[in-house]
């Protein structure tokens, strides 16, 4: 095995990352991988403790990160986040969108509340990075990555809003990598199945439905991280407006 060509395509040296949601979960397992290649991450999350623990652990192993404690909900506390890491970073060479909630409900049974809180971080949240990640990565190029789900194709019915805005992330993608080709910008998505994180809480559809996944266990955040990381580097330098669907075979269960 030629050691020195795998380092130098699936190598992340000298990139700058920026992960949202990355106080755990699969941002934090996605921090953590892109900072082993390499990566200067910025990790941002609402829990500023979590945030700490996920750079400690980087930093831990040599890597180099720093943290923002935000929700990215809140459009001016976004838009200060994007004009302060621009004035210090500039532009970052990869934009992973990963942070989301989600409500087990049927659609009939969720309220008005329940929805709102889903489009503002689930949606809008995301739309907010998207368009600025899109627009400062126009000079130099870059990789644009989006957690969607399973969910988009394979519904869960028990998940209605947070499936449809999937679905809708899917669709953003697909025009973002349209619109951002010609920029030297890879735009693709990351579309995890069932996984064990604090989303995934104990009575979550992804969990139940876990005996039958083909594989027969959920994924621990580190094996959706890890493939998102190596998605980010030139190994997959042709592949835009793509998912990557991790999902241990669950999409080959019959309905």
């Amino acid at each position: 095995m030629d050691l020195k060509y795998a380092a130098e395509k699936f190598s992340l040296d000298g990139k700058k990352a920026v992960i949202t949601g990355a106080s755990g979960g699969i941002g934090r397992a996605t921090a953590e991988a892109m900072a082993h290649l390499g990566a200067e991450v910025a990790v941002l999350g609402r829990n500023p403790q979590k945030l700490r623990d996920t750079e400690e652990t980087i930093l831990g192993f040599g890597g180099k990160c720093d943290t923002w404690a935000f929700d990215v909900a809140d459009p001016e506390a976004s838009d200060a986040f994007f004009r302060d890491y621009e004035a210090k970073h500039g532009a970052p060479d990869i934009f992973v969108c990963n942070a989301g909630s989600t409500v087990i409900k049927y659609l009939t049974e969720t309220s008005d509340e329940e929805m709102e809180r889903l489009l503002q971080t689930d949606f809008k949240g995301a739309v907010y990075g998207l368009r600025w990640a899109g627009n400062i990565m126009k000079e130099r190029g870059g990789q644009i990555i989006v957690i969607t789900s399973v969910n988009a194709f394979y519904p869960l019915p028990a998940q209605a809003v947070y499936t449809g805005i999937k679905c809708a992330l899917e669709g953003i993608v697909r025009c973002m990598a349209a619109e951002l080709a010609p920029y030297n910008i890879r735009v693709n998505t990351c579309a995890p199945g069932a996984v064990n994180t604090d989303l995934a809480g104990p009575h979550s559809p992804t969990v139940r439905i876990r005996p039958g996944i083909p594989v027969g266990r959920s994924a621990q955040p580190e094996e959706i991280g890890e493939a998102v990381a190596l998605m980010a580097t030139e190994g997959f330098r042709y592949m835009t407006g793509s998912t990557v669907l991790i999902d241990g075979g669950l999409m080959l269960r019959k309905p």
